[in-house]
């Protein structure tokens, strides 16, 4: 056994769990193989070596931290920019996490210390980010790479809280273009979060969270972000859109009618397209205010498009009739989906 120090690298998918479910395993293999591939790849490109496949990822090691820094970078870019895996399943995205430590190697592996504080921490992370530890952030070149302070940390175990930081990314935006966007809204965020547990308000947002992931399967599609009780989805055309929001209003209705234990899952969508500009901390633009503004100011329940992605809808026309929003910046020509099928519900 040889103690060596070195820089290492955990990389996971985000949202891969709801993909592997739906499938038969053999295919559920295929999609993690196929959705990874471009992690060790780049690891490799930037002179890491993979240790292992930790079964939605891999965990890596680097003789520099910058070029760990360069991978992590490369990466999280990587699945900024990309909607889909390369056989077409989409994404949620991925988190990484480094540490500069002391390592054993054994058997074609490391342990140590320095391995557990990054599988602790990784699950903290949000998606397409990058956190490193006070180890890294002192090695590390402040004229190529910087960082934002997160905080202390405590991983799960420890005996004492880490300094945690964020590598910023070395372009600040990414442009998306022509992207078709939906935002849910779900109904009773407030009034049941007055009246559930902790436990039972997580549960009923995960359901929530989920519902839109098995809505995506199968369709040029890909969930961007969550905002409290609303999700953000992007398509890559007019039709997987219309088709995506029917898939989350079946879901609910499954929801619905089978978890007699969970609250009811009710919402309204709107569906705008545009430019999306990808940011570290979300995603913003034109495109996305005047989603929200179209959801914003339809019915409770109604499922909304604004006019250029009626234009270009192939297959769903026929569903849809025309109607004016108005909100205080002036009136939208819009499309309402007809016989929408949503359940009532008085829950505020």
């Amino acid at each position: 056994m040889a103690t060596r120090t070195l820089t290492i690298l955990l990389a996971d998918l985000v949202g891969s769990s709801a993909h592997v479910t739906s499938v038969p395993q053999k295919q559920a293999v295929e999609y993690l193989l196929d959705a990874t591939s471009p992690i060790r790849e780049l690891i490799e490109e930037h002179q890491g070596t993979v240790i292992k496949f930790t079964g939605d990822g891999y965990l890596a090691t680097f003789e520099s931290a910058a070029s760990a820094l360069r991978a992590a970078d490369a990466i999280r870019d990587y699945f900024l920019r990309q909607k889909h895996t390369p056989t077409g399943i989409a994404l949620d995205g991925v988190r990484l996490v480094l540490n500069t430590a002391d390592v054993t190697l054994q058997d074609n592996d490391v342990i140590g210390d320095g391995v557990v504080v990054i599988s602790r921490l990784e699950k903290d992370v949000p998606t397409n980010q990058v956190w490193v530890t006070a180890a890294v952030y002192a090695v590390a070149d402040d004229a190529e790479f910087s960082f934002d302070y997160i905080g202390e940390r405590r991983p799960r175990g420890w005996r004492h809280a880490i300094d945690v930081y964020q590598l910023r990314p070395t372009e600040a935006n990414f442009i998306d273009p022509d992207v078709y966007l939906l935002i849910t809204d779900l109904h009773g965020l407030k009034h049941y979060g007055e009246t559930l547990s902790a436990r039972e308000m997580n549960q009923w947002l995960l359901n929530w969270g989920d519902i839109h992931r098995k809505a995506t399967v199968g369709l040029q599609g890909r969930v961007r972000q969550f905002i409290a009780d609303m999700a953000i989805v992007t398509f890559s055309n007019a039709d997987d859109a219309i088709q995506g929001v029917l898939n989350v209003r079946a879901l609910a209705h499954s929801h619905n009618t089978t978890e007699s234990d969970s609250p009811p899952i009710h919402f309204a969508a709107a569906i705008t397209v545009g430019d999306l500009i990808l940011s570290p901390t979300g995603v913003v633009g034109h495109v996305v205010t005047q989603t929200f503004r179209l959801l914003h100011a339809s019915p409770r329940h109604a499922i909304t498009i604004d006019a250029p992605v009626f234009n270009t809808l192939t297959d769903y026309r026929q569903r849809f009739r025309p109607v004016t929003r108005t909100d205080e910046d002036g009136a939208m020509r819009a499309y309402e989906l007809l016989e929408n099928g949503a359940e009532k519900s008085d829950v505020g």
